[in-house]
């Protein structure tokens, strides 16, 4: 199948149109108009170990959470770790594409894969007005403790940061990723708590006197297990040969 069909099919599942103002997801990078996607490689994150990966073992197409031209590029001459992502992906050539905060906020996205693995139901979009992409529902009441013990164990975090505001947890608002400008919306949506990837600690310290628990699992932790429902997705649309690559050190 031609890249750019599949970035079409792709898009017609996960609409453009659902990515938020500041977002630039697409399709990055097309060695050429003609390019075919039969090998194709899944990751959170075109990073140059990813790309390499894909070069190493036949890929012909990398297919991301996170844009690979989130800002403006000044140059394209492999002075920066974004120019040498990109150069490194026309010289193999090997297409990119990515599927942002569209995919945050699509049913079957990465709030929704978080809502399954915690058993999150009745669950509503919150967030900023216009870009609704976190997810806030119930579970059956139970202890910060208990819930922050589970996110742990089900998320695998090196290193998982909590603020408890308040004992009993019902209501519970996810946001994978960065939870930043989140913490007023969930806090509106009626949550117990908020479960993100990172958050920063001023508005953490905010949401804790404003009743508001916050649980921050690693932004690639919340975010990577969609990556599965990602590769799922594109092989309904198409048959590929499909891997999803996992980053061996993501302890950032």
């Amino acid at each position: 199948m031609k890249t750019s069909e599949l970035y079409d099919k792709i898009s017609a599942a996960i609409p453009k149109q659902l990515c938020c103002s500041w977002d630039n997801d697409g399709l990055s990078v097309l060695p050429s108009p003609c390019h075919e996607s039969k090998r194709v490689l899944f990751a959170l994150d075109p990073t140059l170990s990813c790309i390499e990966y894909a070069k190493d073992n036949g890929f012909d197409t990398v297919i991301t959470h996170h844009p690979l031209l989130f800002r403006p590029l000044g140059e394209l001459n492999g002075s920066g770790a974004v120019s040498r992502r990109a150069l490194k992906l026309i010289s193999y050539g090997i297409a990119h594409m990515s599927f942002h905060t569209r995919f945050d906020a699509v049913d079957g996205g990465t709030n929704s894969v978080l809502c399954e693995l915690f058993g999150i139901k009745d669950a509503v979009r919150f967030g900023p007005a216009g870009e609704e992409v976190g997810i806030c529902g119930r579970i059956r009441e139970t202890s910060f403790d208990r819930f922050a013990a589970k996110v742990r164990k089900t998320l695998g975090p090196d290193h998982l940061s909590a603020s408890k505001a308040k004992e009993k947890i019902g209501t519970i608002a996810v946001c994978t990723g960065s939870g930043s400008g989140m913490t007023a919306p969930a806090i509106a949506a009626g949550a117990d708590l908020l479960l993100c990837g990172e958050l920063g600690y001023h508005e953490t310290l905010d949401a804790k006197e404003l009743g508001l628990s916050v649980i921050c699992a690693g932004h690639y932790e919340t975010e990577f297990p969609a990556m599965s429902a990602l590769a799922d997705l594109v092989s309904k649309i198409g048959s590929f040969d499909t891997e999803i690559y996992k980053e061996t050190d993501n302890a950032l």
